[in-house]
């Protein structure tokens, strides 16, 4: 770093953004504890908490005097080093998507957001979508205000400013190819996939003792497998799994441990674990800076997935896994063995939610989400249309309809806690892990070879200068072609799918 008396506005800038880095951080611990231990009529108390700190974290940035601040440092970057002048570049980002709420509004929406979190929790429970929609109702139209008021500091069209705060460098404009390529494709192959299985034998169920405790034990194994230390790190439950964000060093992750479904837990467990390995991996020397963090959504949603899907679902890794299982669980020997484990894995099938969804189904139900999203921040759809919709849509591309609001529009917690133009990251970090799977297993064959033997090491060595050290110190576009050798695209990801489900040996 340079001498901070030769660039005050750059050190000025920097003090503050790494103290709102800090209570961002904080901030994500409080929301772990929400949705891990937090008592229900705790969640007021909560949301004034989250209120303060995200209104402490905005007053850093925009202080009347950042704009001169900026103006100062930018007139000065020959005394920075390259680093800083990135830095002081995502700094701005940063500064100019804070800076575009108004202070009111942001406390507002921090409010309503903690508010509609145990309505959405027990709406879903209940099947009652009229509950949830009577709140969101009112939480709309402060998304509609944020959105606005982004594309006008930024230039962009509101959607694009909402997708810029979670993936700087992806618009609609990456979005629409790689969606409209995996719509087109991705029906017909799960037809042509469910066809081929359809002479299968049906997979013997999955048996033995599946309690918390049991799953727990897993899991705990299964991140040490990634290559978590376990004295940083550890696992709970939560009503929707997610991995804690921004603590270096402090590595939590929730998963749920559903006793009649355990390859929940399983795939859950490996899906956080990949996102923790992320944090785990940023560099230390840059923690609680704008380029020190990750490099936007698709960025890490990435990493999670080439742990769950790419790796976690590959052959060689499921017959390490399934004498795991047999050890750790018992039952019946014969639902253990890996043939049988393959075929239970490999089946596409006709379930409703996402996060259980099979690999081929799996970007549909991010495409479907993008759609109602963006004709609700537009105008174009109503809120007590929502379940309609979200029918009409799936069966357009699944050609079923959910059965319930549970299994349809409410299984999702992201509308209710603030993530509007979020989920186009999912379908593009699976297009992106594949894109660097297929990248690592060409450089190193021992990537895919000692997954075997539950050894992420190869995986682990070659994504981590390619990705995690690298942070934001790159843009995104510069990022996946240096890793990769091509700009994002759909392409992997669908020669990825139609090689494991259509081109692979049956079990």
């Amino acid at each position: 770093m340079s001498d901070p008396g030769e660039t005050p506005a750059y050190a000025a800038l920097a003090e503050r953004f790494g103290t709102a880095a800090r209570l961002a951080a904080a901030r994500s611990t409080l929301f772990w504890d929400g949705q891990t231990y937090l008592p229900p009529a705790g969640a007021w108390s909560r949301g004034e908490q989250l209120a303060a700190l995200d209104a402490t974290c905005a007053e850093l940035i925009v202080r009347p005097d950042a704009d001169d601040l900026f103006e100062t440092a930018d007139s000065a970057t020959d005394a920075l080093s390259p680093i800083e002048r990135t830095n002081l570049a995502e700094m701005r980002r940063q500064w100019r998507h804070a800076a575009a709420i108004p202070k009111a509004l942001l406390l507002e929406r921090s409010r309503r957001v903690s508010a509609i979190q145990p309505v959405w929790l027990a709406a879903r429970q209940r099947n009652d979508f009229a509950s949830f929609a009577a709140a969101f109702a009112e939480l709309l139209p402060l998304y509609r205000e944020v959105a606005q008021a982004k594309a006008e500091a930024l230039g962009l069209s509101p959607f694009d400013a909402l997708m810029d705060e979670f993936d700087p460098g992806l618009s609609t404009q990456v979005v629409d190819p790689i969606f409209t390529a995996l719509e087109q494709s991705l029906p017909a192959l799960l037809a042509e996939t469910m066809e081929r299985q359809a002479g299968w034998p049906d997979p013997i169920p999955f048996s033995g003792d599946f309690s918390p405790d049991r799953q727990r034990a897993l899991a705990y194994q299964l991140v040490e497998a990634v290559g978590h230390d376990l004295q940083h790190v550890r696992i709970d439950s939560a009503p929707h799994p997610f991995a804690l964000t921004g603590s270096p060093g402090d590595n939590r992750i929730t998963t749920r441990f559903d006793p009649d479904n355990v390859r929940f837990a399983i795939m859950a467990t490996l899906h956080e674990a990949g996102h923790a390995l992320y944090e785990a991996g940023l560099p230390r020397a840059h923690a609680f800076t704008p380029i020190g963090g990750a490099r936007g959504a698709t960025a890490h949603e990435s990493q999670s997935t080439m742990v769950e899907m790419q790796a976690g679902r590959s052959r060689e890794f499921l017959s390490w896994l399934a004498p795991k299982c047999a050890e750790i669980f018992g039952g019946d020997p014969s639902c253990w063995t890996v043939p049988n484990v393959l075929n239970a894995y490999r089946r596409v099938g006709s379930g409703f939610i996402r996060v259980e969804a099979d690999e081929i189904s799996y970007p549909l139900h991010i495409i479907l989400r993008y759609r109602i999203e963006r004709a609700l921040l537009s105008g174009d759809l109503n809120v007590a249309d929502i379940s309609g919709a979200w029918s009409d849509f799936s069966e357009a591309l699944f050609g079923r309809r959910p059965p319930d609001h549970a299994h349809g529009c409410l299984q999702d917690m992201h509308w209710a806690v603030g993530l509007f133009g979020y989920f186009p990251n999912y379908a593009l970090g699976v297009s992106l892990a594949a894109q660097l799977f297929e990248r690592a297993v060409q450089d190193d064959p021992a990537v895919l070879k000692n997954l075997a033997h539950g050894d992420f090491a190869p995986c682990r060595n070659w994504i981590v200068p390619r990705m995690h050290a690298r942070a934001s110190m790159v843009p995104f576009a510069d990022l996946v072609r240096e890793a990769t050798g091509e700009p994002l695209s759909a392409a992997a990801l669908q020669r990825h799918l139609r090689r494991r489900y259509l081109e692979e040996a049956a079990p």
